[in-house]
């Protein structure tokens, strides 16, 4: 089992959100977290303990809005070191694709995945691929695609948002859904690169032919804060998590403290 060495100090945290604009889209950085730290914190949080608690609160929220996806193609945007690629192999899915712009994190989901002995894996690829210069290369469209705190790094403005959302639709079938779940924020604090609103990121994916049928968020801003950066006894962050996501489950008018929202788009027949 991979030890929880995601940890990392306060002062190398606060550097790179000072300078997250210039860092957070560039290969480089990636490449670097994927070589540099273990677990799931080469591409989610420096804690692994909170990690393990985000992960699953991820993989759930997916189920509940994608239902069943047996036999479906599906297309793991930013798929970081393939947790969710390998997820959604597991739970039925026909092929996944998971890709990523960092040569390094490809490497390593391909090593993770490896490691597993389960018959699913099978059905699990990746590859290299940068959402800006699109998918064509993979010559198939498929009935999912998600999307998971990718573009909010990727993109640095309207501009690319508006590029990466053709290029994701152009992947996906007629009719076929595009889940998007991203750090979407205006706030200094809590906004990575790029810098618009979530009115924005809908308009954008209309004009891409994307539909938004439903809407949510995870990730309770106050916990995520205080837990996310070090490792701290699991028995103590859990019940913290729990019960953050039960307020923003049970609290709609708090979506603003939701470090994470939720978009399901699916794609029109023009």
């Amino acid at each position: 089992m991979t030890k929880p060495t995601g940890s990392i100090g306060f002062l190398q945290l606060v550097r790179e959100r000072r300078t997250r604009d210039a860092i957070y889209h560039a290969k480089d950085y990636w490449d670097a977290r994927a070589t540099a730290r273990t677990g799931l914190s080469r591409s989610l949080w420096p804690s692994n303990t909170y990690n393990a608690l985000w992960d699953e609160r991820q993989r759930d929220l997916i189920v509940r809005t994608l239902g069943n996806w047996s036999a479906h193609r599906m297309l793991d945007v930013g798929c970081g070191t393939g947790r969710m690629t390998r997820f959604l192999a597991s739970r039925g899915a026909k092929d996944v694709t998971g890709v990523d712009f960092s040569q390094a994190t490809v490497v390593a989901a391909q090593e993770e995945t490896a490691s597993v002995a389960e018959p699913w894996t099978k059905n699990t690829q990746f590859c290299t691929a940068d959402v800006l210069a699109g998918f064509s290369h993979l010559k198939m469209q498929f009935d999912d695609v998600l999307v998971l705190g990718c573009l909010s790094v990727a993109c640095q403005s309207a501009t690319d948002l508006a590029l990466a959302f053709r290029n994701i639709a152009n992947a996906v079938s007629k009719g076929g859904r595009v889940l998007v779940l991203e750090p979407i924020h205006r706030s200094p604090l809590l906004r990575r690169v790029l810098d618009l609103g979530i009115e924005e990121w809908v308009s954008l994916a209309n004009r891409a032919d994307l539909e938004l049928v439903k809407a949510d968020r995870m990730g309770f801003v106050p916990v995520r804060l205080v837990c996310s950066v070090r490792d701290v006894p699991q028995a103590l962050v859990t019940p913290i998590f729990k019960a953050g996501e039960t307020v923003l489950d049970r609290a709609p008018f708090l979506a603003p403290l939701s470090d994470y929202k939720l978009l399901l788009f699916r794609k029109g027949a023009s």
